[in-house]
């Protein structure tokens, strides 16, 4: 039994506010669902929403919106960015919760019956508060109730998540099949469910290295696993480096378009003033800043030591006075005399008089002190320089005196600095504005001029920046790409040094060589999957279009298409339309469909954009009611206008149109977008 959707409820997510569709009533003559809507009304809002669904958005992969590609984090695919991209959460939702202060919750609830004819409902939601946001994924079978990583495994086996792009898709967008290189061969080799093979082989490969490293001595293990530890952690590294740089190269990207086109917007702006008149005044410019550079140094220099005496000459004065008085004092016999006594009398009293406690001795000492130098008639205070000694003082009193005398000289040398600085910077201004103005011209355009130079400066200082982002990350991956060689190396040579004939070797070299054989056999079931897939492609593309240049299409390992003539010579796909590559694409997934025998669901967004009447007629009649058991369209009334329906008429089961006045209240309601 094959998987059929039942009922898809959306809920403040992307361009819905509540919206729910009923998908129950397809049946194997009516399997066709058509979503109408204008352009900017939901659809690729839907879409989104159920890829999300199960994808969810952990991995960066599921992360990458815009043009060019550009990779957000979790809470700026969430919340939004501010300028590429809105966020998940529904944004007039979210601008109300914001006013009142209230979480907003946002979710995808979805219900199908499975392929063992068991009902399945499946939630993923989020709620936002403030800048922080928390998710979850629920999935209910049986009765039961999954949460978290289990109910995440359940949608995996549902439909893989790296698969999901091949099931749920924008017709536009899958013209890259018919581009690609061959970097769709894992998905591709996983889609017609060939990889069992190669899984098992790696599994051999690994219990391979388990049975050999149980043979290992203790000590030779310990290595070998450090060593591989390390392996593995280069390894990690460079996926981390890789993703940032390629996360850097669509910022720089992003911001190289943005600068060219400042670039061109100020180059408009420009007066056109002559390179001669720029030059005569940008060599001024350079001499005046150099001067106003040398007397900054030098004020720099010189001033902060001289500013706080030279700003209070009169303190010097009554410095000098206080120095010379100490001086006097303190140089006398009976001054000498009364200080040698004083630093001795307390250690004398306490000699004497032990019976005296501290407080009293000081007092005592104090006291006897006081008197001698009233008896000796020395003053005892000293003043501000008491404590300093006369030698200390003697170096103090040539300092400020050279203040004293040389003060107001110096003061109007550090003022007359002041004065030149200020002097050139002001000329240093007046031609900055004087080449400001020739570069601008009419005084009308000043403004704006003004405003597209800083944000050419403030692109210029990203760029730069995310450079040297780069330029880090790159060290770190070739580092990392140094340290993969030399820890591979290294678990080589250490696998290698164990005894060869013990037993655990012999059981390691029997797995390789079964993993061997499943490598080869796997090969073989490749290439007849594709030869078969090869058909089975020829034959959809004939169905959906008549093209006298294309006689074949072949693929080869990697799954990429050549197209041949009918003469057998291959015609170069940039020489293809946008339109042709597209019908390719879509032959090839409905091929790869039938091939691997699915029995999923399909959605496809603006389905006919690119195509040319006769052939839309061509996919209407026979690519779209034969694609699957359960197929959803989401077209505009452009696409499928009342004769076009006509053809898909007694294949429709449903029409749901979307209306959407303020671009954040999509709703549904029973009817076509076309009469029919």
């Amino acid at each position: 039994m094959a998987m059929k959707l039942l009922r898809v409820r959306l809920e403040n997510i992307f361009a819905y506010r509540d919206a729910d569709f009923d998908l129950s009533g397809t049946s194997p003559n009516q399997n066709i669902v058509l979503i109408w809507g204008r352009n900017g009304m939901g659809k690729t809002s839907f879409l989104n929403a159920m890829k999300l669904l199960f994808t969810g958005h952990d991995k960066t992969e599921f992360r990458r919106v815009g043009f060019p590609v550009v990779s957000l984090s979790g809470l700026q695919y969430v919340l939004g960015d501010g300028s590429r991209w809105t966020g998940i959460i529904n944004r007039e939702a979210r601008r109300r919760a914001l006013t009142l202060g209230e979480p907003v919750t946002a979710q995808i609830i979805v219900s199908w019956m499975d392929n063992a004819g068991e009902s399945v409902i499946a939630t993923r939601w989020w709620t936002a508060e403030a800048e922080n946001y928390e998710t979850g994924v629920t999935v209910e079978r049986r009765g039961e109730r999954k949460t978290g990583a289990v109910a995440q495994e359940i949608l995996e086996d549902t439909i893989p998540s790296d698969l999901v792009k091949f099931f749920f898709f924008d017709g536009e967008d899958i013209k890259s099949l018919a581009e690609s290189s061959g970097s769709y061969q894992t998905d591709f080799n996983r889609l017609l469910q060939i990889t069992f093979l190669e899984d098992l082989s790696r599994e051999l490969v690994a219990l391979s290295g388990d049975r050999k490293r149980s043979g290992l001595e203790s000590n030779l293990r310990h290595a070998l696993d450090e060593a591989q530890a390390n392996l593995a952690k280069a390894k990690s590294l460079q996926v981390t480096a890789r993703e940032a740089i390629e996360e850097i190269d669509a910022q720089l990207g992003i911001d190289g378009i943005e600068l060219r086109r400042v670039q061109i917007r100020r180059a408009n702006l420009s007066s056109g003033a002559s390179e001669a008149q720029r030059k005569v005044l940008e060599d001024q410019l350079k001499v005046e800043q150099k001067r106003l550079d040398d007397i900054t140094d030098q004020i720099v220099r010189d001033l902060p030591k001289d500013a706080p005496i030279l700003a209070n000459l009169n303190l010097v004065d009554k410095a000098l006075e206080e120095i010379a008085a100490r001086m006097t004092h303190g140089g006398s016999a009976e001054s000498a005399f009364a200080n040698s006594v004083s630093e001795r009398l307390r250690d004398w009293i306490a000699e004497g008089c032990p019976a005296l406690s501290d407080s009293e001795t000081i007092k005592l000492s104090a006291f006897l002190s006081d008197r001698m130098r009233g008896l000796l008639h020395v003053d005892g205070s000293g003043g501000l320089f008491s404590n300093v000694s006369l030698a200390v003082l003697e170096r103090i009193f040539g300092r400020f005196e050279s203040w004293g005398v040389a003060g107001e000289t110096l003061r109007s040398a550090r003022g007359r600095m002041l004065i030149e600085a200020y002097r050139h910077s002001k000329v240093v201004q007046e031609i900055t504005r004087s080449l400001f103005n020739l570069e601008v011209g009419a005084n009308s355009n000043a403004d704006e001029f003004r405003a597209v130079s800083n944000k050419l400066i403030e692109l210029e200082e990203g760029i730069a920046k995310q450079n040297q982002m780069k330029g880090q990350w790159s060290s770190r991956l070739a580092e990392a790409g140094l340290a993969e060689t030399k820890w591979a190396a290294e678990v080589k040579r250490l696998e290698e040094s164990q005894d060869q004939v013990s037993q655990a070797a012999r059981d390691s070299r029997f797995v390789l060589k079964a993993a061997k054989a499943l490598n080869e056999i796997s090969e073989r079931v490749k290439r007849a999957t594709r030869a078969e897939l090869e058909v089975l492609l020829n034959d959809k593309f004939r169905l959906i279009i008549q093209h006298p240049l294309i006689e074949r299409i072949a693929l080869d390992e990697g799954y990429v298409l050549t197209f041949y003539e009918r003469r057998g010579k291959a015609i170069g796909r940039t020489s293809l339309s946008s339109g042709m590559k597209q019908l390719a694409a879509t032959a090839l997934l409905w091929a790869m469909k039938d091939s691997a025998g699915s029995d999923l669901p399909v959605i496809i967004d603006t389905p006919l954009g690119r195509i040319d009447r006769e052939n839309q007629e061509h996919l209407l009649r026979a690519y779209y009611p034969a694609l699957s058991h359960q197929v959803i369209i989401l077209p505009t009334n452009a696409e499928i206008d009342e004769r076009k329906l006509g053809l898909l008429t007694d294949k429709v089961a449903k029409h749901y149109r979307i209306r959407n006045d303020s671009g954040d209240a999509a709703s549904v309601e029973d009817k076509p977008l076309v009469e029919i």
